[in-house]
């Protein structure tokens, strides 16, 4: 049975989130030294971190995610 606190998209983004950190951390050292390859994984890394923060805030028909735990 399917728990009221899990949401596939939420868990995507935050997949995504992992998955681009992981990316990041096989590659080359000399390749993230590069000031254009950080700001990519930056911006990348951003706007995973924007999309995740609007979804737990509105991302259900206006409502906040209920796979948010509140503290």
């Amino acid at each position: 049975m399917a728990s009221r606190n899990e949401c596939k998209l939420r868990d995507e983004l935050v997949n995504r989130l992992i998955a681009l950190n992981n990316k990041v951390n096989m590659l080359s050292a000399a390749w993230l030294h590069s000031e254009q390859a950080r700001a990519q994984v930056q911006e990348q890394r951003q706007e995973l971190v924007a999309e995740i923060k609007l979804h737990k805030t509105k991302g259900h028909d206006g409502k906040p995610c209920p796979a948010v735990h509140h503290a």
